[in-house]
């Protein structure tokens, strides 16, 4: 019988992978080497707007010496809540070289959920644009936060921007309030061009705080260490061994607050010294004109964007050779959609599988050869796997489902401020996924379902229990099971199931309203069915697999 210890899998991965060897050495370390040796190369193209290393290196050092004058310690907490743009990147070299942690935070969040992430991880100030400004400003006497930083698009843009304006933009530039904790952007960045970045433990000192949601809806704000972003970024480009270091270009279509995109489309570029082409937001339209004229190598997504991309009705006319793969997560991709893909570029979907709390992706399918089995493809080198039942922790032979348990340098090193939640998920130095798989033989890992009845809609996760308890603040709700249910363009939807208590009344439609209030909009359920009552356990426990079934039978 094959045994897990062995790492089986390793003889089946692509012989052209090479080995690393991961020493103790931050991002930040990582990036300024590709500083030194590309300062001329361009970093980020935005819209026609370049950015070379050393402009970035520049700008970096100018904010954080801003941040010092703030009073930003090494340890503290900073949030970004943007769109993409090159101010977010010089935002996050600047709270790395302070040693402060940078708190993701989702523009796409309601309110509420804001709130939630800046208090529970005492954020002392967060950068944003000002079309997002109103939002963040009107939690401060609410919340943590002792300054806000405003940025503009633009400021980044040139008078010509290619391929067009983004569609996000305002009319015009906001106005920036008169107010002593607001700062506008450009006044931090007078400044000299010179730091030193703080001495950092790679081990135990945080860079990133990524939030996640529990199954009973509280958010948990995994702490990502700099020696687990720098194993990440090491070890995806190991895998890649096509990876060009000084070449290659990668383009950003994923908001870059989701770890997806930060860590593979973002920080990835900046260690190999490539080339970031990045969008405010996703559009087809300019995601084939940005691939064609940028010849772009490497793109992340979600399926439906790889979908969008294929059927767009005018993709023949793009020159997509460039193209190395596509890599996505989130959903399986049609086979159809892949193999219309491959016949237009020649390049291929690739499909993988990673948490918030592995860092990002830490499983793939073959870049640059035929996938031998359906699955999300094989872990990362220097990481150990076990599939267990997930009643007794005992391992299940090779074949039989069980729940995945994972272990190595990308595993986050635990939940802020969250001991109980820590010691449930990380166990023994095993990260416990919640999720069910089986191995084959070759350890290809295959998905099964969901331990924790978890919903994707369109790679982002949406956890049922956080929209039972907003749907339970409707004073007719007597109960609520929320469930995914598939979507051909989002991979799933969220649908509510609703037993209403006796003579009350409400509609779909104000339910989704009060949703609409309280989540971000890939959270608010598109569907809203009412019941009599729900087939149970003999516990009484709703048995939600039922309900998966009926909907989508």
């Amino acid at each position: 019988m094959l045994n897990y210890s062995d790492r089986f899998w390793e003889k089946h991965i692509d012989p052209n992978v090479r080995h690393v060897e991961l020493t103790e050495i931050t991002f930040l370390d990582l990036f300024l080497q590709s500083y030194q040796k590309y300062p001329d190369h361009t970093a980020i193209f935005f819209y026609g707007m370049e950015y070379t290393y050393a402009e970035v290196e520049a700008l970096s050092n100018k904010m954080a010496n801003t941040l010092i004058e703030l009073g930003v310690k090494k340890g503290d907490h900073l949030g970004i809540c943007m769109d993409n743009c090159p101010q977010y990147v010089v935002a996050m070299l600047a709270m790395f070289k302070v040693g402060a942690t940078l708190v993701q935070i989702s523009p796409l969040l309601a309110p509420p959920e804001i709130l939630f992430i800046l208090n529970d991880s005492n954020t002392l100030g967060v950068f944003t644009l000002d079309y997002l400004f109103p939002k963040i400003a009107g939690l401060k006497d609410q919340s943590s936060i002792g300054f806000i930083a405003v940025t503009s698009l633009y400021d980044c843009l040139p008078m010509k921007p290619f391929p067009c304006l983004p569609f996000i933009l305002p009319e015009n530039r906001l106005p920036i309030p008169k107010e002593d904790w607001v700062y506008d952007y450009r006044d931090m960045l007078n400044q000299k061009a010179n730091f030193v970045p703080q001495v950092l433990d790679c081990k135990t000192d945080v860079a990133m705080l990524n939030y996640t949601s529990g199954t009973t809806g509280k958010s948990k704000g995994a702490m990502i260490s700099h020696f687990n972003l720098s194993s990440y970024i090491r070890l995806i480009t190991a895998r890649d061994y096509k990876t060009e270091f000084g070449k290659d270009v990668y383009l950003v279509t994923m908001p870059m607050s989701h770890n997806f995109a930060i860590t593979q489309t973002v920080i990835a570029p900046l260690y190999v010294g490539g080339k970031i082409v990045m969008m405010a937001k996703f559009h087809p339209d300019e995601t084939l004109k940005l691939m064609h004229h940028c010849r772009v190598n490497v793109a992340r997504g979600v399926p439906a964007m790889v979908s969008m991309c294929t059927h767009h009705p005018e993709v023949e006319k793009y020159d997509l050779s460039s193209l190395r793969h596509w890599t996505v997560g989130g959903s399986p991709v049609p086979e159809e959609v892949g193999q219309a893909f491959f016949r237009i570029t020649g390049a291929r979907v690739v499909e993988g599988y990673g948490l918030t709390e592995s860092t990002s992706g830490i499983f793939t399918n073959e870049w640059y050869r035929d996938q031998e089995e359906r699955g999300f493809g094989k872990v990362f080198q220097d990481h150990d796997l076990r599939v267990v039942n997930p009643e007794t922790g005992e391992n299940v032979p090779v074949g039989e489902t069980g729940e995945l348990l994972i272990k190595g340098p990308t595993i986050s090193i635990g939940y802020y401020n969250n001991p109980e939640a820590t010691a449930k998920t990380f166990r023994d130095g095993w990260l416990h996924t919640g999720d069910l798989v089986r191995m084959t033989e070759r350890g290809t890992v295959q998905y099964v379902d969901r331990l924790k009845d978890l919903i994707i809609v369109s790679g982002f996760n949406v956890y049922p229990g956080e929209v039972e308890d907003v749907l339970y603040k409707h004073d007719s709700v007597m109960e609520v099971a929320v469930i995914g249910i598939p979507d051909e363009k989002r991979g799933e939807v969220v649908c509510a199931v609703v037993k209403l208590k006796p003579n009350t009344s409400t509609t779909p439609e104000e339910l989704i309203e009060l949703c609409t209030k309280n989540l971000a909009p890939y959270k608010v359920p598109r569907v809203i069915k009412f019941v009599d009552d729900f087939e149970r356990t003999g516990a009484g426990k709703i048995i939600k697999r039922k309900l998966r079934e009926t909907m989508n039978s």
